[in-house]
């Protein structure tokens, strides 16, 4: 009996969109394809000092304009750097030809004054290649920028 309504329950559920996989083999040909993405740098004032506290705004035009650009979010750490390992988005960063990169002081006069706003279009670049499966390589970008006092 138990046999009888494993085999009805396998049957039944594919017709509701679950899948039931009887081998780590078979689930591997169902991946995903994935890409590293990594965007790094730092934001200093005019005498070098790396500024805490800067929104960095990352973005890419989608190839459909009738969508919004695709963004992620990113803050200075108290050196004034910035990083994105992987994470939320990720993939739909790795294979633009650039991405736009917006710095923005939001907290006034504290962490060393208030900066004017700079937007930067930055170059996306393969530094790995995919193995031809599932992996399509790893990418990165960024910049240091120096901002300046308002």
């Amino acid at each position: 009996m138990k046999e009888l309504l494993l085999k009805a329950i396998k049957c039944l559920l594919p017709l509701f969109g679950v899948a039931v996989f009887d081998s780590c083999a078979v689930k591997a040909e169902y991946g995903c394809p994935h890409s590293d993405f990594h965007a790094r740098g730092v934001v200093t004032d005019e005498e070098g000092n790396g500024i805490q506290g800067i929104r960095v705004v990352i973005s890419a035009e989608l190839p459909n304009p009738i969508f919004d650009p695709i963004t992620d979010t990113l803050w200075t750490a108290h050196d004034g750097s910035y990083i994105k390992d992987g994470g939320y988005l990720s993939q739909e960063f790795a294979h633009r030809e650039k991405v736009k990169l917006e710095f923005e002081d939001v907290d006034g006069l504290e962490n060393g004054g208030e900066f004017q706003k700079i937007e930067i279009q930055v170059p996306v670049f393969q530094v790995r290649e995919g193995d031809g499966d599932w992996y399509m390589g790893a990418y990165e970008t960024g910049a240091d920028v120096t901002m300046l006092k308002k």
